[in-house]
């Protein structure tokens, strides 16, 4: 019986599924003297006389990104929260290590795992002047205009985040040990 029923389903499907495709193009079946043409208008014909125009050939100075004050707030932004995050990583390695071997369910983990929340919390304020950091260089690249301290700071941060995520990496290793 429900077999029956799905296959009675199936074929209303099928048929309201043909039944909607037909009306569909029975619109397209009218008479085309109801319809305008689309044929060009003598209104839509370009015509006048165009000049160019005198080709300017100084290029505007390109301007930097990002001027140097803006880069080192933002690096010294992202040299802040590193600071933070070595100084959570100590207490953090602690409660990972005394949490080592314990049960899912035991306060010692439970620390722990609140402690290296605290430690990605840190790490992403860092990533987050990498990231404006990397904004100014995308904005910098579209404009044309490079800076080296820009793509200095960008290295710098970027290497600062990498060894954050090494440190997560390990910290995280050893509890699940």
């Amino acid at each position: 019986m429900l077999d029956e029923f799905r296959i009675m389903r199936h074929k209303f499907h099928q048929f309201s599924a043909v039944a909607l495709a037909f009306a569909l193009l029975s619109g397209c079946a009218g008479s085309s003297d109801q319809y305008p043409s689309l044929a060009i208008r003598d209104t839509e014909r370009a015509v006048g006389q165009f000049t160019p125009t005198q080709a300017n050939d100084e290029a505007p100075p390109t301007r930097a990104p990002a001027s140097a004050q803006d880069i080192a707030q933002l690096v010294e932004q992202a040299s802040e929260s590193h600071k933070a995050f070595l100084s959570a990583q100590s207490s953090a390695g602690r409660l990972v290590s005394g949490a080592r071997g314990t049960s899912a369910e035991s306060d010692a983990r439970a620390r722990a795992l609140v402690a290296l929340a605290d430690l990605t919390s840190k790490r992403s304020d860092t990533a987050i002047a990498l990231g404006d950091i990397d904004l100014l260089a995308a904005q910098g690249k579209t404009e044309f205009s490079t800076s080296g301290d820009l793509e200095a700071a960008q290295t710098l941060v970027a290497d600062i985040v990498d060894q954050q995520d090494r440190a997560l990496a390990a910290l995280w290793g050893q509890l699940e040990r």
